[in-house]
C-alpha cells in the first residue's frame, strides 16, 4: 500500500465525520448569501496561509517541490469569490477564533518540519478536486448565481480542458514517490486528522454565528406563518362543511 492509500485508509472515519458536519453546515449556509460568504472568507484565509507557506518553503524542501501544482493554488480565486459576495467591501479581518487557531497551527507545524505542510496541501487540494464539480452547480442554483457565473464559485472552477481525474492520479503518484521517513509519514497523518477537525471548527463557527441564527429564525418564522395559514384554511373548510 502506497503512502496516499495509507493516508486515505487511516483517516477514513475523520473524513466521513467531517463530510457530515460540512454538508449539514452547507445546507444552512446556502439559505443566505451573507452566511455563505462567512464560510468562503474563512477558507480563503486558510488556502492563503497554506499557499504562502508553500511558496516560501518549496525551494528548500524537495518533498514540497514535488507537490507544487500552480493550477491547484486557489487563494486568488477564493479572494475573487469573497470580493463578489462582499460587493468589493472585503473586511480586513473578522472575529474568528477558529481561523486564528487554524493559521497558527499551520505556522507551528511547518516550523517543526516543512514536510508537515503536505498534510494541509493534500487534504485541502484533494477536497476541491473531488468535490468542486459536485458543489459548484448546486451553489450556483441555490444562491442564484447563474447570471454572474463563475463569480462566486471561482474557487470551485477549473480551466477549460483541465482533468480533475488526471490531476488526482498525478498527485497520488507524486505523493507515493516522496522520500519520507516513517516518523514524517505518521506526523503528516496526524496533521491531516487535525485539518479535518479544524475545518469542522470553522463551519461550526459559521453555523452558530449571530448571522446564521438570524437567518434560521427568519426561515422558521416563514415556515410557521405558512403552516398557520394552511391550518386556518383547513379550519374554515371544516367549519364550512359542518
Amino acid at each position: 500500500m502506497g503512502f496516499s492509500d495509507d493516508l486515505k485508509e487511516k483517516v477514513k472515519d475523520d473524513h466521513d465525520k467531517s463530510d457530515k458536519i460540512i454538508n449539514a453546515a452547507l445546507s444552512i449556509a446556502l439559505t443566505d448569501r451573507n452566511v455563505y460568504r462567512m464560510a468562503v472568507y474563512r477558507f480563503w484565509k486558510v488556502f492563503e496561509a497554506i499557499e504562502a507557506q508553500m511558496d516560501e518553503l518549496r525551494d528548500d524542501c524537495p518533498q514540497l517541490a514535488q507537490l507544487y501544482f500552480p493550477t491547484l493554488f486557489k487563494s486568488e480565486s477564493f479572494e475573487e469569490d469573497v470580493e463578489y459576495f462582499y460587493e468589493g467591501d472585503i473586511p480586513d479581518d473578522i472575529e474568528s477564533p477558529a481561523l486564528q487557531e487554524y493559521i497558527g497551527k499551520i505556522k507551528a507545524d511547518v516550523g517543526r518540519d516543512p514536510v508537515l505542510l503536505i498534510g494541509y496541501l493534500q487534504t485541502m487540494q484533494m477536497a476541491l478536486l473531488a468535490g468542486g464539480a459536485i458543489l459548484r452547480p448546486m451553489i450556483v442554483r441555490v444562491l442564484g448565481l447563474k447570471a454572474t457565473y463563475p463569480l462566486g464559485v471561482k474557487a470551485l472552477d477549473w480551466p477549460e480542458g483541465f482533468s480533475t481525474s488526471g490531476a488526482k492520479k498525478l498527485y497520488k503518484e507524486r505523493l507515493d514517490s516522496l522520500d519520507l521517513t516513517p516518523e514524517q509519514q505518521n506526523a503528516i497523518l496526524e496533521v491531516k486528522r487535525g485539518v479535518f477537525a479544524m475545518n469542522n471548527a470553522l463551519v461550526r463557527e459559521v453555523i452558530y454565528s449571530t448571522e446564521s441564527r438570524d437567518v434560521l429564525l427568519g426561515v422558521c418564522m416563514k415556515v410557521s406563518s405558512v403552516c398557520l395559514f394552511f391550518m386556518m384554511c383547513a379550519l374554515v373548510y371544516i367549519m364550512f362543511l359542518s
